[in-house]
């Protein structure tokens, strides 16, 4: 086994050395992409020494394709992007090229389990996302029914089918409603939406009188 590194020791490792992140700072990921950016600035300004290199990918799967390209051929590692869609299409050009991508958007779990050895993720699978939640649902003692309202793509069925599978092994009934079917209004009832920011905040604003909210 390794030694463990000082911090002093990971600075100096971490001097010189460039990262190349393609981010969403235009289209529909941007309010997300900025938020990366900010956090890589902040992170940059706390370990100095280390480069990063931002570039766009305008939310679309082609142009981060280019971008990524581009920065593999100039940095020394490189970060993924936002978003289970780009990562697909990020996973893919890490093996085409034999690369390492350090996936931190994407947490589907198709994508996660894709392309082994070119790409290294740090969020947990999708199928995992409402474990904490329905979790402490059960040491609470909730045996209400659990409403699940995933989005349209296929993140948001992950966690819904995580959360079905959750549940019924700690003997919570669950429901799995769309985007834009009705929700109980009265009675006690827990929620859980998996959708996009826009997915879930449209539910929860007509979401009348739930016990207990969770939105990923």
């Amino acid at each position: 086994m390794a030694p463990a590194l000082h911090a002093e020791e990971m600075t100096s490792q971490i001097a010189g050395l460039r990262l190349g992140v393609p981010v969403s700072l235009s289209g529909r990921y941007a309010p997300f992409g900025e938020q990366v950016r900010l956090g890589l600035e902040t992170w940059q300004a706390a370990k100095d020494g280390a480069e990063v290199v931002v570039e766009d990918d305008r939310s679309d799967p082609d142009v981060l394709e280019r971008v990524l390209r581009g920065l593999a051929g100039r940095c020394d590692l490189l970060l993924g992007p936002y978003s289970t869609h780009l990562m697909r299409r990020a996973g893919r050009v890490a093996a085409e090229l034999d690369l390492l991508v350090w996936n931190h958007g994407g947490a589907g779990d198709d994508v996660q389990a894709a392309y082994p050895g070119h790409v290294v993720s740090i969020p947990a699978p999708a199928g995992a996302y409402a474990e904490p939640f329905v979790r402490r649902l059960a040491e609470d003692g909730e045996r209400d029914r659990l409403w699940v309202v995933p989005g349209k793509g296929s993140f948001g069925r992950q966690v819904a089918a995580g959360a079905e599978r959750a549940a019924n092994e700690r003997g919570i009934p669950v429901t799995l409603a769309g985007p834009g079917d009705a929700l109980p209004v009265g009675g006690s009832w827990n929620l859980l939406c998996c959708g996009s920011f826009e997915e879930d905040v449209a539910v929860i604003g007509r979401a009348v009188g739930p016990r207990k909210v969770c939105a990923v």
